[in-house]
């Protein structure tokens, strides 16, 4: 596939919209009882040792009428299960406002502490506001904000980096397995097998490719879309990504069967996406031993969505 055979399969994708998702400012507000909690959520957001200046401590008695920027969401921490006075009036002017409400409960944990209070986007509970307290919070705020714009937390936010390839991948695996599995039903009439045959190379392209822009961007790269795509195919190596996605085609051929086509569709997304991610985040050389490791790695999980998409089916 050629690099203008590339372009002609993205061209339907808004790559400028998703570039300026990923570019786009925003605040995240922080508000406790104890400014010291505060102050330690915003160092396990930061960067090491550079308290990020879109992280903003806030006084919840006096919420700002406004900032300089979208505010992205709003954290409140609280010491109890049952929020302070202050944080439940915080708590409704910031609902008033339309800005997502994530409680982070510090000290307690459980499906008691963890249970959504009225107003709230997500509620999150922590033993402790340490690096065990990040991945939980990670994936409350970037649920909270959705869409491109969880690009934009991660590039300015390194640390909730592997949430977000882990949500994005597993995303667009589960998507490629999806489609792979319904192309399967279709081979059985043997006219459609070779016409699928191209369809499924143009679907798993697009998605790929994607994941990986989606990766980049969040990664902080920075350039033009073409160059940026460019930089995508050229580190898998010369054909790499295209040889993963005739693995995956395996499927066409009718003695194979549908549940390792939808294994193999959804294990070597998830392959090329921790090797993007790897090398955008990391620095790591993709190489296909690389992928091949986790493709494997992926490939118990592969047949468990083809088990439970075919369960659908009967249903």
């Amino acid at each position: 596939m050629r690099i203008a055979t590339i372009w002609r399969v993205i061209r339907d994708v808004d790559l400028d919209g998703i570039r300026s998702s990923a570019l786009a400012p925003f605040e995240i507000w922080v508000a406790s009882d104890d400014p010291a909690d505060a102050e330690a959520l915003h160092r396990l957001l930061s960067p090491p040792g550079e308290p990020h200046p879109w992280i903003a401590a806030i006084e919840p008695r006096n919420l700002p009428p406004a900032a300089s920027r979208s505010v992205a969401a709003a954290m409140l921490v609280s010491r109890g299960m049952a929020l302070s006075d202050t944080l439940l009036a915080a708590r409704e002017g910031l609902k008033a406002a339309r800005i997502p409400v994530i409680t982070i409960v510090v000290g307690h944990t459980g499906p008691a502490a963890a249970a959504r209070g009225a107003g709230e986007h997500a509620r999150v509970a922590v033993a402790a506001l340490d690096e065990g307290a990040l991945a939980p919070v990670a994936s409350a705020l970037l649920a909270a904000v959705g869409g491109d714009g969880r690009l934009a937390i991660a590039r300015q936010l390194p640390a909730v980096r592997p949430v977000l390839f882990e949500t994005l991948i597993h995303d667009t695996a589960w998507a490629n397995a999806s489609f792979a599995f319904t192309t399967g039903l279709a081979e059985t009439v043997p006219v459609l097998t070779a016409p699928l045959a191209v369809g499924d190379t143009v679907v798993l392209t697009k998605n790929q490719l994607m994941l990986g822009y989606r990766i980049v961007l969040a990664c902080g790269r920075s350039g033009e879309p073409r160059q940026l795509i460019a930089e995508i195919i050229g580190v898998l190596g010369g054909g790499l990504l295209f040889r993963q996605i005739a693995r995956q085609l395996v499927g066409l051929i009718p003695v194979v069967g549908i549940v390792p086509k939808v294994a193999v569709a959804y294990s070597g997304t998830w392959a090329i996406g921790r090797a993007l991610a790897a090398w955008a985040n990391e620095g790591r050389t993709i190489t296909r031993d690389l992928v091949r490791a986790y493709s494997a790695e992926a490939m118990g999980r592969g047949r468990a969505v083809a088990e439970r998409l075919l369960e659908s089916r009967r249903r």
